[in-house]
């Protein structure tokens, strides 16, 4: 029992050895008052994915006992706080998510209907058929978009789309009043000014986040009032290109994040989205109702911990921690910052104020910090820009017509080396890689090679996608984690070299992959079955705004591989069934091995003795139900500390 000295000093010497009795309580009591116990069936996610009946947490929300409810009880006084699962409930670590995009993921909602996302399959959507048929084709999504007529007061203010995506949302020549051979991606620009305005400056985000699309006031507002100028440096050394035509005129599309990037500087002062990049702190203040709104559809998911995967910068991390400090924040929040930005700005790898595992006192904050770099290697598969290599390329007639082996935003291993050296030389972050394409993720594994070479990391690396693999690859990954890869005629210390798939590329490109990739790529996306063959831990994640952070989800899509055809999912089948995995895996891949990735796994992701309690309580086991149906079972709750968040 822990008494202060001032506790002490209010006690007469007379009954100093009564003291427990009348200054306090004994222990067992005062455990008791400060401790919880949740009954019911525990799926623990331990080392053995034990099921326990009943676990206790203390007053800084640490796990103390996990096991059978006597086990859990003994000591403690008969009326001890109670939490007791209904039944068929469960109770599981809170969910991880270990990529994410929170500030985009944030104004897709704020935007109303400017956000034009084709509808989900039906198991994932809910809006209706007359909602999802206007934005079934890419000219009645963007004539969706409700636009106020133009004035002088309005002309310059920029009308910001968000999630096109002609990957899944056919092209149907005609509308809008256009004529002529060009198709949407040849020119998008055309069907800007006829579908949306042409009197205002139009920037449409697609799905991907890696392409963009602008019209020709668009590019005046960047370039000065000139229908043209030449591409920033800026864009071009970040990997970003705006594409020209024949003729050398802007099509209007724009490649990576660093292509749009102008765009967004130039509507800081008339859009939601500009502020994001400009002034993140004071779009949270001023729109706080509705930010915290985006943050539940979180919570309700089930999700305690959320990793923001792309930071630019001190402003945004900065924003990160002002919304994680809002009262009842229902969340804990780990930023991974942009290798460049890191630099510019002078960040350095911090964790939160203190560690549960060392301080048994350390209430955890839902702050973590940011202890993650990253760097994009190429860009997107269904954006025709992901880095492919042979036995695997872009199909010639299908989506990608054209784009061959894709591209990338780096030139080779060697300025990917050169990019991450000074942090890998740092010793204290942990290396992120966005690589989608199998020549960029063979890049990054000759890339770590060498690096790991000059000097031994023992911290997670972690391959962000993982998308388009080839079955050597998967086999050198796991050499490389084993130490048994050889660069260069020499062997390479072991590396903890891990994966984390975004798995709805499976449930809602799938069909689109197997059309758009060489014959035989499509089934073997994603592939968990090699991962597991060669011994390479991997995780799902949502990469939101690009896909719903909806981890319930993302185990179904993990565990079925069912995918859909677009535009109206008459053609469903299992993709890859060889990489199908099974629902104790999936569970473990929303919460302890995304934690083990994010630095997090002493804290949080698994139900055990000394480790934080955040929990999700499900209205089913997604262990037990018919794999079909993992994503329509409910979320009652979550805790973080053994606190409810609602």
């Amino acid at each position: 029992m822990r008494v202060s000295f001032r506790m002490i000093g209010n006690c007469s010497a007379a009954i100093l050895l009564a003291f427990a009795a009348a200054c306090g309580t004994n222990d067992g009591e005062g455990q008791s008052q400060a401790t919880t116990v949740f009954v019911g069936k525990i799926l623990t996610v331990d080392a053995k994915d034990s099921v326990a009946q009943a676990v206790s947490v203390d007053a800084a929300g640490h796990i103390v006992k996990v096991g059978s409810e006597k086990h859990v009880r003994e000591g403690l006084r008969a009326d001890v706080k109670t939490v007791q699962l209904s039944p068929g409930q469960v109770l599981a670590p809170g969910f991880v998510e270990p990529h994410m995009h929170l500030g985009p993921t944030i104004i897709q909602d704020l935007v109303g209907t400017h956000n034009i996302a084709p509808c989900l399959p039906p198991p994932f959507e809910g809006r209706d058929a007359q909602e999802c048929g206007r934005l079934a084709d890419i000219t009645s999504a963007l004539q969706s978009m409700k636009v106020a007529p133009t004035s002088p007061a309005n002309a310059g203010e920029f009308i910001l789309g968000m999630n096109l995506d002609p990957s899944r949302q056919q092209f149907l020549p005609g509308r809008c009043g256009t004529t002529g051979p060009a198709t949407f991606s040849q020119r998008p620009k055309d069907f800007l000014d006829a579908c949306v305005s042409k009197d205002r400056p139009v920037l449409v985000l697609d799905q991907s986040g890696h392409l963009a699309y602008a019209n020709d006031k668009a590019f005046a507002a960047v370039c000065g009032g000139q229908p043209k100028c030449p591409v920033p440096d800026a864009v071009t050394q970040a990997g970003g290109g705006w594409v020209v035509d024949d003729k050398g005129e802007f099509t209007g599309v724009l490649q990576e994040s660093a292509g749009y990037a102008p765009f967004m500087a130039a509507m800081e002062r008339s859009h939601l989205a500009g502020l994001q990049e400009a002034n993140p702190r004071k779009l949270i203040s001023e729109n706080l109702p509705a930010v915290m709104k985006s943050i539940e559809k979180l919570r309700a998911a089930g999700l305690t911990t959320i990793t923001d995967g792309g930071v630019t910068g001190r402003k945004q991390l900065d924003a990160d921690e002002l919304l994680a400090q809002e009262k009842d924040f229902p969340l804990r929040i780990t930023g991974v910052v942009t290798y460049d930005t890191a630099n510019r700005d002078g960040i350095t790898s911090a964790g939160p104020g203190c560690d549960p595992a060392a301080d048994k006192d350390c209430v955890l904050p839902r702050w973590l910090g940011a202890r993650g770099i990253k760097l994009w290697v190429d860009g997107s598969t269904q954006g025709c820009t992901a880095k492919l290599a042979p036995p695997i390329s872009y199909r010639q007639g299908g989506h990608c017509d054209g784009a061959g082996e894709g591209r990338a935003d780096v030139s080779g291993p060697d300025e990917i080396v050169k990019d991450l050296r000074p942090y890998w030389t740092a010793g204290d972050w942990m290396i992120q890689t966005h690589v989608n394409g199998n020549g960029a993720n063979r890049w990054i594994v000759s890339a770590l090679a060498q690096m790991q070479l000059e000097k031994r990391a023992t911290r997670p690396v972690l391959l962000i996608h993982h998308t388009v693999v080839d079955e050597s690859l998967s086999a050198d990954i796991g050499k490389l984690r084993r130490g048994e890869y050889v660069f260069n005629g020499k062997k390479v210390p072991a590396l903890d070299v891990r994966v984390t798939h975004l798995i709805g590329h499976v449930a809602y490109w799938g069909a689109a992959f197997d059309d758009m990739l060489s014959p035989g790529a499509g089934p073997n996306i994603d592939p968990i079955g090699w991962d597991k063959k060669y011994g390479n831990p991997w995780s799902l994640h949502s990469d939101s705004m690009v896909t719903p952070a909806h981890p319930l989800w993302y185990m179904q899509q993990a565990v079925t591989r069912q995918t859909w055809a677009y535009p109206d999912f008459a053609k469903s089948y299992v993709l890859g069934p060889q990489h199908r995995a099974t629902a104790a895996e999936a569970l473990r891949a929303v919460t302890m091995e995304p934690a083990v990735q994010q630095g997090l796994g002493t804290w949080v992701g698994s139900v055990e003795p000394g480790k934080v309690a955040d929990f999700v309580v499900l209205g089913g086991d997604p262990l037990t139900v018919t794999p079909d149906r993992i994503g329509a079972i409910p979320v009652v709750n979550t805790y973080l500390g053994g606190v409810p968040t609602k």
